[in-house]
């Protein structure tokens, strides 16, 4: 259990949220304080340069924050390819595709070290990364690019070791999109995409990688907004009480942090409202809740948690339990010192054997030498 008594305080423990601009907005320090926020993420709207994202992380965690509060997560999607949202002096990697096809657990872990060590020196203490979708659907418009493989035991093997690296260096993994985004021809930006996939048939693909990866106690699964008809015909997985806790909880046995998408996708704001969306999330069983913020500071869906909770639609004990893990990996991954000494960034940023690993992958070459999985960067 969470040692938070304060209700507000409580549920601002399970929001990640975003904002616009490459310093922290006036109303935004004040709600981070006002809300008790847990978290921000990071987009390409916060990036200026290396040394500004530094400057940025530290005004969050030692500005912004109340100084008896956890400290922040500081979140980014940063996968490699498409999804990059760190360009040039940091290393640019090309997309989990090549990964997968080099099959190396031993890259695949200097890849996911590398990153991190990157993220890490600039603040970032959790990547919305690995990947771990079975790439199902050629057509797929939103995942193509961006998954390991076809091979749902490639797409575990690559992914877990990917995961062990970036948590190794010092940043949360969140492995994504549960219980598969690989089968779908709609983007969920959108609209909501639907599928039709038994319990049985997902055991036998999508599944896989998700359970590998909790297995390699990876910190964080993000949800997927998808109707899965055969199992929810009402729901989406991440607000889908017969999808998170009896699959993934009790059937994958993962005891860690479960991350929703963006709760501002049209899949979820077109159909479920923004405040009925929040409470079904936090009451189907997902720990945290992501805005991207483009909707502003989402004070009513924190609201509507507190009401569910004070009438008892929610569970007080299991907002807490979500909150001591929350917390719990905070402990490991976002508590710091002293703030960030913005001149030794670049001494960890777009190194020579950070764009070699790149060109390697690029090439789809395998990297010689590579005695142990655990090599140091």
């Amino acid at each position: 259990m969470s040692q938070i008594q304060d209700l507000k305080t409580l549920v601002g423990q399970l929001f990640i949220v975003g904002f616009d601009g490459v310093s922290v907005p006036t109303d935004f320090k004040k709600a981070i304080k006002q809300h008790h926020l847990g978290g921000t993420v990071y987009f390409k709207r916060n990036v200026e340069s290396s040394a500004q994202l530094a400057e940025l992380s530290n005004e969050l965690q030692f500005d912004c924050r109340l100084a008896d509060e956890p400290f922040l997560f500081i979140s980014i999607d940063h996968e490699g390819g498409k999804v990059n949202r760190l360009g040039k002096p940091f290393t640019v990697f090309p997309g989990n595709e090549n990964l997968g096809l080099i099959n190396s657990p031993k890259m695949a872990f200097q890849f996911g070290a590398i990153i991190a060590k990157e993220l890490k020196a600039v603040g970032i203490n959790l990547n919305f990364a690995p990947v771990v979708d079975v790439n199902t659907n050629p057509d797929n418009p939103v995942m193509k690019g961006r998954m390991f493989s076809s091979d749902p035991e490639v797409c575990g093997k690559i992914g877990s070791a990917v995961c062990r690296g970036i948590q190794k260096q010092g940043v949360a993994a969140v492995a994504k999109h549960f219980p598969g985004h690989g089968d779908t021809k709609i983007d969920s930006h959108f609209e909501l995409p639907k599928i039709e996939r038994s319990l049985a048939k997902l055991e036998e693909l999508e599944l896989i990688p998700f359970r590998r990866l909790a297995k390699s106690r990876v910190e964080g699964i993000m949800t997927a907004h998808i109707l899965n008809q055969a199992i929810d015909p009402d729901y989406p997985a991440t607000l889908s009480e017969k999808t998170i806790e009896p699959i993934l909880r009790r059937g994958l046995r993962y005891s860690k942090l479960i991350f929703t998408d963006d709760m501002e996708m049209k899949a979820i704001t077109d159909h479920y409202g923004a405040d009925q969306a929040a409470v079904l999330a936090v009451k189907a069983g997902c720990d945290v809740l992501i805005y991207r913020g483009d909707n502003g500071f989402p004070v009513g869906p924190m609201e509507a948690i507190i009401k569910a909770i004070e009438s008892k639609k929610i569970s007080r004990d299991q907002v807490e339990i979500s909150v001591a893990r929350v917390l719990n990996c905070k402990k490991t991954y976002a508590n710091l010192e002293r703030p960030i000494d913005v001149t030794q960034v670049n001494e960890a940023i777009g190194l020579p054997e950070h764009l070699h690993l790149a060109e390697m992958i690029m090439k789809k070459e395998r990297l010689e030498n590579l005695d142990s999985e655990e090599t140091e960067l």
